[in-house]
């Protein structure tokens, strides 16, 4: 029964207690606003992991000796940092409605992953022994070249309309 309590949504309004459905959010319009949530919500998690447990760095990089491991786990904690504050500066770019502004945010994803994941191929194709090729690493690989992809997608192909709109379509069921 819908007693008229209504929350907001992107912009519009649904009743209290809907969601909209999973098709909505690869509406066109809906698809940029989709990519920075799923970000988010990712940089929250691995920042939250690798604050609080920063020896999970060794799954993806290969440490030996106490003192590499003492490196790696304050280096983990320090980029884990980052990766937390960059969920929080995601999460409130969904929110903005300037098209050049929302536009900025994605091409300096785009060349932060691209960049990124040459280096990380860089290093794991030079088999020197620091990024571990084990599942986790190829996982690491393949999570930054899925980045790169979809960032690149709204840099390169898609219209500015996109930009502007994204947080602004209204689900109505």
């Amino acid at each position: 029964m819908n007693y008229g309590v209504t929350s907001s949504y992107s912009g519009g309004s649904y009743s209290h207690g809907a969601s909209p459905p999973l098709s909505y959010h690869f509406l066109p319009r809906q698809r940029l606003n989709t990519l920075l949530l799923v970000h988010s919500v990712s940089s929250f998690v691995i920042g939250g992991v690798g604050l609080i447990h920063p020896g999970t760095a060794q799954l993806f990089f290969s440490m030996e000796s106490d003192r590499e491991i003492g490196v790696g786990r304050i280096l983990t904690r320090l980029l884990c940092s980052l990766i937390f504050a960059q969920g929080i500066m995601i999460w409130r770019a969904r929110k903005i409605n300037d098209g050049e502004i929302k536009r900025a945010f994605i091409l300096a994803y785009f060349v932060c992953f691209l960049f990124s994941t040459i280096a990380l191929m860089l290093e794991h194709l030079g088999n020197q022994g620091i990024v571990d090729g084990k599942f986790f690493g190829v996982m690491k690989i393949f999570t930054f070249l899925g980045l790169t992809i979809g960032y690149g997608w709204f840099t390169f192909f898609q219209p500015p309309l996109v930009y502007s709109l994204s947080g602004q379509h209204a689900y109505r069921h």
